[in-house]
């Protein structure tokens, strides 16, 4: 767009109705100023940071911001990684992350409690296995073999008990 005054890059854009038809002015910066227009002294905060959290507090509300970052100790996924691919991690993720997930869980299941069958077999507290898991990842990636060989011997074990 262009200015109406001077023909420069307009700035400065304004719609009004006037007897029911749509009235459009495109000025310049220095002719809006010139025609008593009250321009802000700096532009907006536009940071693509700002943006981005606000269009997540409007449409997922503050919750989000809080738990973003918040990070399981065993599978390390974070809450915004299940909100992107929608899948959690691990059970410990429900105690991590429940004060956002009862209310989605309250939406999709109309029930923020499990009902349904339990198995017959034997029950096993995952969370030392996953912790076990998540150690025996980091072992490997600092290169500590000895500590990644006796986790992955103990995790076997604890499954096959499990199992038996």
């Amino acid at each position: 767009m262009t200015c109406e005054q001077c023909r420069d890059d307009a700035t400065v854009h304004l719609s009004e109705t006037i007897d029911g038809k749509p009235k459009e002015i495109h000025l310049c910066g220095v002719c809006a100023r010139k025609a008593g227009i009250r321009l802000p002294k700096t532009p907006p905060d536009l940071a693509l940071d700002a943006v981005i959290q606000g269009l997540i507090t409007a449409n997922v509300g503050e919750l989000v911001g809080a738990l973003a970052q918040k990070e399981c100790p065993c599978c390390e996924i974070t809450f915004r990684d299940y909100r992107t691919n929608l899948r959690l991690g691990c059970p410990v993720d429900y105690r991590i992350f429940g004060t956002a997930l009862l209310p989605m869980l309250k939406q999709f299941h109309q029930a923020t409690r499990h009902v349904g069958k339990i198995p017959a077999r034997r029950s096993i507290d995952p969370e030392p296995i996953l912790r076990m898991r998540a150690d025996l990842r980091g072992a490997v990636a600092t290169e500590n073999f000895e500590r990644a060989a006796q986790l992955r011997d103990e995790i076997r074990l604890r499954l096959r008990t499990f199992h038996e």
